[in-house]
């Protein structure tokens, strides 16, 4: 039995023997007395040589001039092996278009490894700020926690409350003290503002009297 392990449609057409798909091959076939290989499958040629089974390896470029040689002849070709030829043909244009096609699958395939990878990097990023957020929640809690309790503490010591209503009764004084000098500095204030002072007071003043005049009649506290 002559076995030809080739993936070109064309040989089955121009060969005679069984055909074989080589990538598929497992183990090989001891009833194959001659072994024809179409293309660069050491495995297989090392098998069969192994069993001192003659084995021939040709270039994948012999089926292409095998089927140009076929279709040149236009004399001698009967109906019958016009039609191989016709399916032959019709079989190579299919394949080849099943090839462009597995390409473009192979490339939305990559492309959407690449996506992917992104997706999971963004995952990730978004994974770590949950994290860092729900730290940061946490740790707001427990000051939360501390600020209540310090409050809770507070509310139950009579002395602080005492010590505290005393800060806020020094502070309040303070701030009448330097209200009451900004309200006085009567030097800063403008012609107009001393007027309205010493008209709120009832005290009569020049209408063109000078700063220094108006200020001569503001009553001493």
């Amino acid at each position: 039995m002559k076995l030809i392990y080739t993936r070109v449609a064309a040989v089955a057409a121009l060969e005679v023997g069984t055909i074989a798909n080589p990538d598929y091959y497992e183990n090989p076939n001891r009833s194959a007395e001659e072994v024809i290989i179409y293309g660069d499958y050491p495995k297989i040629q090392k098998d069969y040589e192994a069993l001192d089974i003659p084995v021939e390896v040709r270039d994948l470029d012999e089926p292409k001039k095998m089927t140009l040689a076929a279709v040149d002849v236009s004399v001698g070709i009967t109906p019958e092996l016009q039609e191989v030829i016709d399916e032959t043909k019709a079989e190579c244009k299919k394949v080849a278009e099943e090839n462009t096609q597995l390409k473009h699958k192979v490339e939305i395939l990559e492309q959407a490894s690449g996506d992917s990878s992104e997706l999971l990097s963004e995952n990730s990023r978004l994974k770590d700020a949950v994290v860092q957020a729900d730290n940061a929640t946490k740790a707001a809690e427990q000051q939360v926690v501390s600020i209540q309790a310090e409050f809770d503490a507070f509310k139950n010591s009579v002395p602080a409350m005492q010590a505290r209503i005393a800060e806020i009764e020094a502070g309040d004084s303070v701030m009448a003290q330097a209200s009451e000098t900004i309200t006085n500095d009567y030097e800063n204030w403008s012609n107009d503002q001393l007027k309205e002072f010493l008209a709120s007071k009832n005290i009569g003043y020049k209408p063109a009297a000078t700063k220094a005049e108006l200020l001569k009649l503001i009553p001493k506290e």
